[in-house]
């Protein structure tokens, strides 16, 4: 036996010259194994054992210990050039003791707190299993990622990196020993990338919280496997390593949630406004008349050869141009860009404006100091006078440019930038190296013409060497202006779902919803914080409406008294024309498409709103004896019952913080564009009596859920419908049945509700027996009707033509 033993260590371990890998791993249980030991008799305060190295009073912990051994045995392994195989494999038992005194206390170098005999402590022992785990199988002659990585093919590598993937892809789904161990035994790593995540896993966060069958299959399995495997684990770590103190924390208190807080104007802005105020208005729209005579000028004058001529002549020697005149269509089309971004009140499109009148100003002013003659031409104190006009029109009209942008702008404009640069410049070098006539052709001359013509859109700088046709030169000045249109673009970007409604404008809107006589079904959805509000003069009756795409679209009809309607739609146009705004309103009702096309609009049908009677419903409704087939509404909802599934309906005044967040998490997961208006909010305090309905499995998981908004003091209107993409129509219909009869049998939170409006829905619903309502899409000219179809896209209200749902 003892010369079997010898035979295999010398056959396996010395002669692969794995002996000091094997000593490596000897030192270093054999130093976890005895510390382990120590600790658990210090911790038993036995009187015979030495307890813990405190000098002056220093509580020392043994990871310094292993520090010192580590560093010790690698310089040395380093340092030692003649040493024997004595020498080495000395060193390679002290490295291993200082690897195991170092493991032990994992969990105190992870967290930076002493959690030696806390529950985070198990991480230490996790630590040296896997340790010794992977120096076994490195023992073996088991290579990482299946010996791929260092190979001399680049297949090697694809499949080494493949292997890799699929190690973090266990890492991802909470197979942490399954991952790290894959690393060596690669197929751990594919077997476990393929298996269903553990509940709690990021993998499982991103991916089942929309799938709730998968999570339960995952939970179940976690219940059947994975805790029994823990539990076993467990155990045989404690007997091992000790058990930990087990401490109770009380749970942290929930921050209050914060409020919005109306701050007044200050002193300075009070005084600004009042000086400035009248000079503000004129001074936006000379500005954007002069960038777009600007732009004119610059097209004609690039169009048309003799023109182009003269300006260019004019333009040169001691001449100056104002801001943007001059012959180029790269003028004319930043001119146009400029000015449609500024006729719009975008933020970041006044800053560019102001920062490159700004710099052409400071340009104009050191021409006419440092050329004297320049200073003798009129023209020049003309041009100098125009741009000086324009810069301070601008700054005065500040105030009137507040469309902020996109969140993000600036990354993506730099990133367009970037990205464009790269295309622009390798096109134009590949344009240019080919279309040379002066051989041989050149690539970094071929790419220093391409960048100079990007940089400048012209022949003011010359290479020689190069001689290109006409028609490249075009082109490579395409590639530029379109780099600039997609920075600028980028850069002026409007912002989505930015909130603009003011509390006190709520406040007024909820009132004028409460005190109706008969509100609009839609009404409620003009609580929208991404709106503007529009009162009459009076104050009786309000528009609410958001601006899109030079669009200011109003959500539904007015709110108040039908009679002060007509004051309040001709305010809201005057605004609209005003602002060089396109006036259309979205999903209105028969009433208010009749005050709209009083005003001078046209309609067009966008849709059809579903309302169901409870009363009339319910009456209608019964558990067939026998027959009828299983997809009815009364066979769904019998086969739901007996499966388990059950419906919870609460008031959106009852749900909690934590129950909110889970429900905001479904929604989006779930997300998918159904038609017709939304409120865009969920869980907000001020929409309490919104009722929340959830479609339950027989785990307690939502299927399906539909949220419902105030329609007067006897009506609900559908604002969101979300359902599990696996679970089919059943959940929906059972929902809506449900509802239905516990609205006729006045079961709380339904008790007095008579209606419900299923909204503008495009999926069947005629087994329900709805009354079908038209609504409308109005605008004021034929020709601006893709463009209001384009801002209802993009503000999330699919205004296409009506089509009636399938039976």
């Amino acid at each position: 036996m003892g010369n079997w033993l010898a035979d295999t260590y010398r056959d396996r371990i010395v002669d692969p010259g794995r002996e000091p890998l094997f000593l490596l791993l000897v030192g270093l249980l054999g130093s976890f194994l005895f510390i382990r030991f120590s600790v658990r008799m210090i911790r038993r305060e036995v009187s015979w054992w030495p307890g813990n190295v405190s000098p002056g009073g220093t509580h020392i912990h043994h990871v310094v210990f292993g520090q010192a051994f580590m560093l010790i045995a690698g310089i040395g392994s380093v340092a030692v050039r003649s040493g024997g195989r004595v020498t080495y494999d000395v060193l390679a038992v002290v490295f291993g003791i200082g690897c195991g005194l170092v493991l032990d206390e994992f969990a105190l170098v992870l967290h930076l707190e002493d959690v030696y005999w806390k529950e985070e402590g198990r991480q230490s022992v996790d630590a040296v299993i896997l340790a010794v785990s992977v120096i076994a199988l490195l023992l073996i002659g088991q290579a990482p990622l299946g010996g791929y990585i260092g190979g001399s093919s680049a297949d090697s590598y694809l499949v080494g990196a493949l292997l890799l993937g699929f190690v973090v892809l266990c890492l991802m789904k909470g197979k942490v020993w399954t991952g790290l161990l894959g690393v060596m035994v690669p197929v751990l790593a594919v077997v476990g990338a393929m298996r269903l995540a553990r509940p709690h896993s990021p993998w499982a966060r991103w991916r089942y919280a929309a799938r709730p069958r998968r999570m339960a299959r995952a939970e179940r399995r976690e219940e059947r496997i994975h805790v029994r495997v823990a539990a076993v684990k467990t155990s045989m770590m404690d007997a091992v390593a000790g058990a930990p103190t087990v401490s109770r924390t009380a749970p942290a208190r929930a921050r209050p949630r914060p409020t919005l807080v109306d701050l007044p104007p200050s002193r300075l802005e009070l005084l600004l406004a009042r000086v400035l105020g009248p000079l503000r208005a004129p001074g936006a729209a000379a500005a954007v008349w002069y960038l777009r005579a600007a732009a004119g000028l610059d097209a004609v004058t690039a169009a048309v050869a003799p023109f182009r001529r003269d300006v260019r002549a004019g333009d040169s020697g001691e001449y100056v141009n104002a801001f943007l005149v001059g012959p180029g269509f790269t003028g004319a089309v930043l001119a146009f860009v400029l000015s449609v971004s500024l006729r719009r009140r975008k933020r970041a499109a006044w800053i560019v404006t102001v920062l490159l009148v700004a710099a052409y100003t400071i340009a104009t002013a050191v021409t006419l100091v440092a050329v004297r003659a320049a200073r003798g031409h009129p023209w020049n104190w003309v041009s100098a006078a125009l741009t000086l006009l324009l810069l301070a029109a601008l700054l005065a009209s500040r105030p009137l440019f507040n469309v902020r942008g996109e969140r993000g702008n600036a990354a993506r404009g730099l990133l367009s930038l970037l990205i464009g640069a790269v295309v622009a410049l390798g096109v134009g070098t590949l344009l240019v190296y080919a279309t040379d006539r002066d051989p041989p052709a050149v690539w970094g001359t071929s790419a220093r013409y391409a960048a100079v013509r990007i940089l400048t859109v012209s022949r003011l700088f010359r290479l020689p060497g190069v001689r290109v046709p006409g028609w490249t030169d075009l082109t490579i000045n395409l590639l530029s202006v379109a780099l600039m249109l997609c920075v600028l673009l980028a850069f002026f970007r409007a912002p989505r779902g930015r909130a603009r409604l003011r509390p006190g404008d709520e406040q007024r809107l909820r009132a004028l919803l409460a005190g109706a006589a008969a509100p609009d079904s839609f009404g409620y959805f003009a609580l929208r914080r991404d709106h503007t509000v529009c009162w009459s003069p009076d104050g009786r009756a309000a528009i609410a409406y958001r601006v899109t795409n030079g669009v200011a679209l109003a959500a539904g009809g007015p709110l108040g008294p039908p009679a002060a309607w007509p004051t309040a739609i001709t305010h809201w146009l005057a605004l609209a024309h005003r602002h060089a705004w396109v006036p259309a309103v979205s999903y209105a009702g028969p009433a208010a498409a009749t005050a709209y096309r009083a005003a001078g609009f046209r309609a067009v049908a966008s849709g059809e709103e579903a309302v169901i009677e409870a009363a009339a419903f319910a009456d209608a409704f019964g558990e067939p004896a026998a027959g009828p087939a299983d997809d009815d509404l009364a066979g769904v909802r019998r086969n739901m019952l007996a499966a388990g599934y059950r419906v919870v309906a609460r008031r959106g005044q009852e749900l909690g913080d934590d129950e909110w967040q889970q429900l905001r998490a479904l929604v989006d997961a779930w997300r998918r564009r159904r038609g017709g208006p939304e409120l865009g909010r969920l869980g907000d305090a001020a929409d309490g009596r919104c009722v929340v309905a959830e479609c339950r499995d027989p785990r307690g998981r939502a299927c399906a859920v539909l949220v419902f908004v105030p329609w007067g003091a006897d009506g609900l209107t559908l604002d969101l419908l979300r359902r599990d993409r696996e679970s089919g129509r059943a959940p929906v219909d059972f929902l809506l049945t449900e509802l239905l009869l516990r609205a006729r049998a006045d079961t709380p939170p339904l008790a007095g509700i008579a209606r419900l409006s299923l909204n503008v829905l495009r999926w069947p619903y005629d087994p329900y027996g709805p009354h079908r309502r038209p609504r409308h899409l109005l605008f004021e000219r034929r020709t601006e009707l893709p463009r209001v179809m384009t801002a209802g896209l993009i503000s999330g209200a699919a205004l296409l033509p009506a089509r009636r749902p399938p039976a």
